[in-house]
């Protein structure tokens, strides 16, 4: 089984391709320009160097949020036009899932931090049992000062992502020698790694309907706040 794995959440925007045997190929790119301009283009560049078709595809995975709207509408709209013309199916796995599967295996807790703005970030809590992932604590958009208040850092916590970086100094004060932090090459969700949680999704009949696939933003746009208001 092939499946075609998108990430668009940030702006180190990916695309990979997954079959039984791992990872066939990966194309990352991490420029200001759209990912309306690149996400085509990366997707064409894999099939071709890997010398396939799109209609080679098995499946389609991709990464629906939390992270920057923009992307993730794209990414989200694209896999889901790619599964309706293909008639392929279409699962959505979690941004920050995808972003602590970049530390497999570790005994210490994981924690994802995408900066959200606002002074806020999307975060939560994660532990390995054995080959699984467990949820301590769910998805939520949040200033760093309250999550580090929750997790009372009482336990080695490795944090990773964009927001771990930028919010560093504060987990350092907060943590101390608690705190841990993933290296800067890994502070990025792959394809690699959407395409890989997809095709376990897809091999157990875990699959998103085409028409309700939507992507998890956890909260409001600016422009919807300033409607509401």
């Amino acid at each position: 089984m092939l499946v075609l794995g998108i990430e668009t959440a940030t702006l180190t925007g990916s695309v990979a391709l997954a079959d039984n045997n791992g990872i066939i190929a990966e194309h990352l790119l991490n420029t200001e320009d759209p990912h309306s301009e690149r996400l085509l283009k990366g997707i064409d560049q894999i099939l071709t160097n890997a010398k396939l078709s799109i209609e080679a595809c098995d499946g389609i995975a991709v990464s629906i949020g939390p992270g920057s709207f923009t992307g993730l509408r794209i990414g989200v709209v694209t896999a889901k036009t790619l599964a309706y013309t293909l008639q392929k199916p279409l699962t959505g796995v979690s941004t920050l899932e995808v972003l602590t599967h970049n530390l497999p295996l570790t005994a210490d807790f994981i924690c994802p931090m995408i900066d959200a703005r606002r002074k806020e970030v999307y975060t939560a809590l994660y532990e390995w049992k054995g080959e699984k992932l467990e949820v301590i604590l769910p998805e939520a958009v949040i200033s760093p000062e309250k999550m580090l208040d929750t997790l009372a850092c009482s336990r080695k916590t490795i944090f990773i992502g964009n927001g771990a970086n930028l919010y560093k100094l504060l987990i350092q004060e907060k943590c101390k020698d608690k705190a841990q932090f993933a290296p800067e090459y890994l502070n990025y969700p792959k394809a690699c790694v959407v395409a890989n949680l997809g095709f376990q999704r897809i091999n157990k009949k875990k699959l998103d309907s085409i028409s309700f696939l939507v992507p998890n933003y956890l909260r409001l746009s600016d422009a919807e706040i300033n409607w509401r208001n």
